[in-house]
């Protein structure tokens, strides 16, 4: 995975502004990048395209489908869609932007919402960025 640092587009209270490139052909990316609980964690697709086959190109809200077929990671959210975890826990929608509080502390981990990878090709570039907690 690509990391790119750019501080100097971060707004001023962020802890990190990092630009991160997420290949389709990986189940999960680590982003490096540990999370603490009550930090804000904001997630933006910048550029990319990607697909869960040949011949198709999707961005960072994947393709649709059906979202209940047992070729997701996450049954109920579009197919190929950017998805993310903290450490082991429950994979959770990142999609083309994704802003919450991180309850629980952890590696980051970024990926498609795809169970069968073999096929994939394509990549996102997102960027991250870390603000501190109340």
């Amino acid at each position: 995975s690509c990391v790119t640092v750019h501080l100097n587009n971060a707004t001023p209270s962020a802890l990190l502004y990092e630009d991160i490139q997420v290949e389709a052909n990986r189940r999960w990316t680590d982003t490096r990048i540990d999370l603490k609980p009550g930090q804000e964690l904001i997630v933006r697709y910048k550029t990319g395209q990607w697909s869960p086959w040949p011949g198709g190109s999707y961005d960072a809200l994947g393709f649709g489908g059906d979202p209940r077929c047992d070729c997701n990671v996450i049954r109920g959210v579009s197919h190929a869609a950017l998805i993310g975890r903290i450490d082991e826990s429950e994979p959770f929608l990142v999609g083309e932007y994704y802003a919450q509080v991180v309850g629980r502390g952890g590696r980051l981990w970024l990926g498609i919402n795809n169970m069968q990878i073999d096929d994939n090709h394509g990549s996102i570039t997102v960027n991250i960025e870390i603000h501190p907690g109340d």
